[in-house]
């Protein structure tokens, strides 16, 4: 029953939005063929590294928190604390602050150097840790799609293959993996791209992401974004 009512108002809410900003997709995409069958190695490639990166996601977001739990100040004062971090992180990587939709544009474009990429990417997931875990508003979706943007632009760089398709697949993987959701994320991140030609390549490597997570977090006490997440329907409380 949720679903339904679910469907029903985001059809609803995408048909208001539409009439005020226009039907664009969030992220423009290059894209006029489906990707060939010789490229899908490079995407078993992402979908690894992505799974790799997810399992570091929840340990980095929840071990920040906990460390700000145990700070001997006041629970006030503790977003502060968070925040001036992230002022440090942005005197020199202003690419971390907000939503960050632009640079994942700019790099889907092919417009951001090797090594600024690798950088953003543990700067990114820095700056997400001191700016939620602390108490700080925001949330884990746009910084999780982020990250694996500027890891799928990355690999393209050094696969040599076109940046706005592995930026793509790389946000599916590393989200989906990190939050335990991958039908669901590769669905929302190839909607929000227009891309729907890479369902396919964005649906292997968020598989490869989501097996390679569980395995390598399997010891871990952080094993998903979304620490309330019960292994299946049956043990949800709800």
């Amino acid at each position: 029953t949720a679903l339904l009512y679910t469907m029903v108002a985001s059809a609803v809410a995408y048909a208001v939005n539409g009439m005020f900003v226009g039907w664009q997709p969030l992220f423009k995409l290059n894209i006029t063929v489906a990707p060939h069958l010789s490229d899908y190695g490079w995407y078993v490639a992402l979908g690894l590294l992505s799974g790799v990166v997810a399992t570091f996601l929840p340990v980095v977001f929840y071990r920040t928190r906990d460390a700000f739990h145990q700070l001997p100040i006041p629970a006030w004062l503790k977003p502060a604390v968070g925040g001036l971090g992230v002022g440090l992180i942005a005197l020199k990587l202003p690419q971390v602050l907000g939503g960050g939709y632009g640079w994942m544009q700019m790099a889907m474009n092919g417009q951001l150097a090797l090594h600024l990429l690798l950088i953003l990417v543990v700067a990114k997931l820095a700056a997400f840790a001191l700016t939620v875990s602390s108490g700080g508003s925001g949330g884990v979706f746009a910084p999780s799609l982020y990250i694996g943007a500027m890891l799928g632009v990355a690999c393209s760089l050094l696969f040599h293959q076109p940046p706005a398709v592995f930026a793509v697949v790389g946000m599916a993987a590393v989200f989906g993996a990190a939050a335990r959701v991958p039908v669901a994320t590769m669905l929302m991140v190839t909607e929000m791209a227009g891309g729907y030609q890479l369902l396919t390549p964005a649906g292997s490597a968020v598989v490869l992401a989501y097996l390679m997570q569980r395995w390598l977090s399997r010891g871990f006490k952080y094993r998903s974004l979304y620490e309330a997440q019960v292994p299946q329907r049956e043990d949800s409380p709800a």
